[in-house]
């Protein structure tokens, strides 16, 4: 290929190449090839492949997300970045969750890096259908750095990867908690269906806001600086009630629980609240206890209902209690990102407390 068409080529396609962009946040997006990225050297480094990758590859892995929506529908040359489908689908997800779209060279990148640098040896798969995601663009791509690395003949092939990348459309999504659980944006729609909150295949983290089947009942919380929990003799106690009256179709119950009153404990505690009031915490069932059938029972979420004897007598001291009781709570899509609040003050109103 001769020297001045290849060039006239090059111009063209770096100007494309400034167009591949990754959201990286709800707000910002950045460049994910620049202009120097496609050289007219005829060797390229190993290293500085690597460090292409790497920053590929950190870029997904960072963890910011933006709550508010924002313009999804972009053009890209001829065509566009995203399905107006798929665009309807993002603008339902952004009412549930925060997301990052991810290009096809973004998870080529990503793979060929931890490959590299055996993190990893595993192509990244939808976590819905399983299907590997843009597989016949990695292996252009990595048809193009291999004739790079072995100085083969200059032609329009060499570039033409880049080309497809540029006109692909994106339509993958990675979840603000699931930092590594990858979705066709399709299958997430038909996932999610009409409900505003769906949980995750691969590890069952809930998003959006998951309402119950607790019947009715009441919540209160008071403290006393009288009675402690074992192991936290110098702070007072955060005494939870709730009561659950009987009716025809089932019978209630009453239950009280136990926090210390310290930081940990009234962030458990408004995290507790949340729950209540999303319907999660009781659920009509049977008791595991006595065999009683339609009784108001625990739904899941362990409370100390002793203040001493140790986690065998449902007390304290149990100094993994905390970390448990949130991921209980987590797994119900109970945590501080999805709660406008912050979860002392939630507490903080519950007892009453005025700041």
């Amino acid at each position: 290929m001769k020297k001045k068409a290849k060039k006239k080529l090059y111009k063209k396609l770096n100007k494309k190449t400034t167009n591949i962009i990754s959201v990286e946040n709800n707000y910002h997006i950045k460049k994910i090839v620049d202009n120097n990225d496609i050289k007219d050297d005829k060797k390229i480094d190993e290293n500085e492949i690597n460090e292409k990758y790497k920053k590929i590859y950190d870029l997904i892995k960072e963890k910011n997300y933006e709550k508010k929506p924002t313009e999804l529908y972009l053009n890209i040359t001829e065509s566009p970045l995203i399905k107006k489908d798929d665009e309807k689908v993002l603008k339902k997800i952004n009412t549930i969750t925060q997301y990052k779209l991810i290009s096809p060279i973004e998870l080529i990148y990503k793979y060929n890096y931890e490959k590299i640098n055996k993190i990893s040896n595993e192509k990244d798969k939808c976590s819905i259908c399983q299907y590997i995601f843009y597989e016949d663009e990695e292996e252009n791509e990595n048809n193009k750095i291999a004739k790079e690395k072995e100085n083969t003949s200059e032609s329009d092939n060499d570039i033409a990867p880049f080309k497809d990348l540029v006109k692909k459309e994106i339509n993958v999504i990675l979840l603000n908690n699931c930092h590594d659980h990858f979705f066709h944006i399709n299958c997430l729609d038909m996932l999610i269906g009409d409900k505003n909150n769906f949980k995750c295949p691969n590890c069952s983290l809930i998003y959006g806001i998951l309402i119950g089947e607790q019947p009715y009942g009441f919540m209160s919380a008071y403290t006393s600086e009288y009675e402690h929990c074992d192991g936290y003799e110098d702070v007072g106690t955060i005494i939870i009630d709730y009561h659950f009256p009987s009716n025809k179709n089932y019978s209630g119950t009453s239950r009280t629980a136990y926090l210390p009153n310290n930081k940990e404990g009234k962030e458990v505690l408004g995290l507790l609240k949340v729950c209540f009031d999303r319907k999660l915490t009781f659920v009509v069932g049977t008791s595991v206890t006595t065999g009683r059938k339609n009784t108001t029972v625990w739904n899941g979420i362990h409370h100390k209902t002793n203040l001493s004897g140790g986690s065998s007598y449902f007390g304290y001291p149990d100094k993994t209690y905390f970390n448990r009781v949130k991921e209980e709570m987590a797994a119900k899509g109970v945590i501080q990102d999805n709660i406008d609040e912050d979860v002392i003050k939630i507490a903080d109103d519950l007892l009453g407390d005025k700041k």
